[in-house]
């Protein structure tokens, strides 16, 4: 960022991907999002999860051995995180920068994990409906207790002063002694 210096990584089909300033390594997914969000997917163009070393010709698959989507990879402490439905449901996991040493970290059977994202060693991503947090060091995870502050506008008692000005129609009783 000091230099605006740019290198051009000579990487075909990446897409997103994370970075190793210390270690020189992307992790990175091959391909984009298979579109239709299909679960468990396991066609041509699931993602799967790569390493590039700078100053090496080629990147190396890291979760090759598995035929389903693995993505997001997020670096902390020597492990790369990442989400994977290796258990059939997509998941948390991490493995060493070699693709050896995998450790699943939650372990949901109804929804998938959803768009991990990782900040100081807290992992936080969509169950559901909810937002829940992994914190990597004390290897828990739990639901975000969410509190919206509002003055509920819209559920307030409200009077009407001259209702008549809000009639749009009308009808008259059968006996005609009310309208």
């Amino acid at each position: 960022p000091e230099s605006l210096e740019e290198t051009l990584v000579p990487l075909h089909q990446a897409s997103s991907g994370t970075y190793d300033p210390d270690e020189k390594i992307l992790g990175f997914t091959r391909l984009a999002a298979q579109g239709s969000r299909t679960k468990r997917y396991m066609g041509g163009t699931a993602q799967n999860l790569w390493n590039f070393t700078a100053g090496r010709d080629e990147a190396v698959p890291l979760t090759a051995d598995y035929p389903g989507t693995s993505k997001d990879p997020m670096w902390y402490g020597g492990r790369v995180y990442f989400a994977t439905a290796n258990d059939g449901t997509m998941n948390i996991w991490s493995m060493t920068p070699d693709g050896k040493d995998m450790k699943q970290h939650t372990d949901y059977k109804y929804f998938d994990v959803q768009e991990p994202e990782l900040h100081d060693g807290n992992i936080i991503y969509q169950i559901g409906a909810d937002l829940y947090i992994y914190n990597i060091s004390s290897d828990t995870d739990g639901k975000v207790t969410i509190y919206l502050v509002s003055d509920f506008e819209q559920r307030r008692e409200k009077w009407i002063g001259n209702p008549s000005r809000f009639i749009s129609s009308g009808d008259v009783s059968d006996k005609g002694d009310y309208i």
